[in-house]
């Protein structure tokens, strides 16, 4: 049975993390954009859509014992392609990089495509 907040799919966002001070101070901001990819808010929106549904928030990997598993349900284990198919469709692609958290594991489906439509509706996965 399900108690709580959770029961009526609430899930509060937890707030950005600023570095300290220090760590700020050992870095610099880029003098230009270039070699950036630019994503129209649009495309942001298609990527964030998808995503939540592919890895809602509240997602915990932490409770994962199994490292492969920890890793695939990690947000930023995944790469995503997005194209705007047309002014109101846009593809959505993850692709699992195991690379850095589960470094010569394979796995064979890790990751989903979606077709999201202008109105942030989820019209297919696969």
């Amino acid at each position: 049975m399900l108690t709580g907040c959770g029961y009526f799919g609430y899930y509060k966002y937890p707030k950005s993390v600023w570095a300290s001070p220090a760590e700020v101070s050992k870095v610099d901001f880029p003098d230009s954009h270039e070699g950036a990819v630019q994503l129209t808010g649009a495309m942001l929106k298609a990527i964030d859509v998808a995503m939540n549904d592919f890895l809602p928030p509240g997602t915990n990997p932490e409770r994962e014992k199994d490292p492969v598993l920890r890793c695939l349900e990690q947000r930023e284990t995944y790469h995503a392609t997005v194209k705007q198919v047309r002014e109101d469709l846009f593809f959505v692609s993850f692709f699992a990089d195991l690379s850095q958290c589960a470094p010569g594991a394979l796995v064979l489906d890790a990751g989903a495509d979606y077709l999201i439509d202008g109105r942030w509706r989820i019209l297919g996965r696969r």
